[in-house]
């Protein structure tokens, strides 16, 4: 799929975001280019693209007990590029395990994954290819947390199941927690006038606002509000209430993300989860080590088959950093 605009057909930020305090001594030199985005940020200057209308069309089959694999294939069929990603995750790993003879078509793809399942990897991919950052110093950074938000999304997915409890928006909270900073890198690197900032000065104007912006995407992209609600707090997640189990959920999978891909996440100054707010989660959940390492196998099979889907290229574990 093309890389949407975030300039067209979007929704302003206005009031979104505080004020930025990245104005620390060891970044002086971005400071102007940050806070200047901050502002077009805040006055709606930078808008937050629409969801394609394959994307909203899908949405509303899967959720439809009488939908027809017909009819899904005929509405991909209208995006060439989002069935070349679809036929990869048939001519994964995962697949070529299962004994699957031939080249699978999509009517087979979508009859084996399920219409959920399918639905996952359409969010993913198009949301992955919505804010294309230009600067390739920025694309490490940019490979680096799709990789922990695909890591993130099947281990959330795989825990919910373990719960029983409903795996759809376990799944997208943990895939789109960071889109906020996806969008966020997008926005500097075109809004800087031809002076980017280092990638690092940009890190840290993104850990400081990419929850906030992950909400407000979503919001945007009209994602129920228990997921708007978690990604807007997944470092710090509640813990109480009606979405405590979630949020407890989105902390596990955060550390199984980091076990997956043998990376801490970028956007946290510190490795995430830390000690005593993951063993809170374990505590809450109910999900220990052996549980953990009982779906863990599934889980990196997943895994490997959603970046063979994606596109995007996994990190061996000793060259992770």
């Amino acid at each position: 799929m093309g890389a949407a605009s975030p300039t067209r057909e979007g929704t302003p930020l206005v009031g979104v975001l505080r004020s930025s305090r990245v104005a620390v001594e060891s970044i002086r030199p971005a400071v102007a280019i940050l806070s200047r985005i901050l502002a077009q940020l805040q006055r709606g200057e930078v808008q937050i693209p629409a969801v394609p209308a394959v994307v909203t069309e899908l949405r509303e089959l899967v959720q439809k007990s009488d939908s027809r694999i017909d009819t899904i294939v005929t509405l991909l069929e209208r995006d060439p590029a989002l069935v070349a990603r679809v036929l990869l995750l048939g001519r994964s790993a995962q697949f070529a395990r299962s004994g699957t003879q031939g080249t699978p078509d999509l009517h087979f793809i979508i009859n084996r994954v399920g219409f959920r399942q399918l639905s996952n990897v359409v969010e993913t991919v198009w949301s992955n290819d919505c804010f294309a950052v230009a600067d390739e110093r920025y694309h490490p950074i940019v490979a680096r947390m799709t990789r922990l938000s695909v890591a993130r999304a099947v281990s959330m997915r795989a825990l919910a199941e373990r719960l029983r409890i409903e795996v759809f928006p376990a799944y997208l909270a943990g895939l789109f927690a960071d889109v906020g900073a996806t969008f966020l890198l997008w926005a500097i690197v075109d809004k800087s006038r031809g002076h980017v900032p280092e990638p690092a000065d940009a890190l840290a104007f993104v850990r400081e606002h990419h929850e906030t912006m992950s909400g407000a995407v979503l919001k945007r992209w009209g994602h129920q509000e228990l997921v708007v609600g978690l990604v807007r707090r997944h470092h710090n997640p509640l813990l109480t209430g009606p979405g405590a189990v979630y949020g407890g959920l989105s902390v596990l999978a955060s550390q199984m993300a980091r076990e997956l891909t043998g990376e801490d996440d970028l956007t946290c100054s510190e490795p995430f989860p830390p000690a005593p707010l993951f063993e809170r989660c374990v505590a809450l959940i109910g999900l220990g080590d052996a549980a953990r390492s009982g779906i863990f196998p599934r889980v990196k099979d997943e895994y490997a088959a959603a970046l063979d889907a994606f596109g995007t290229p996994a990190v061996p574990r000793e060259a992770a950093g």
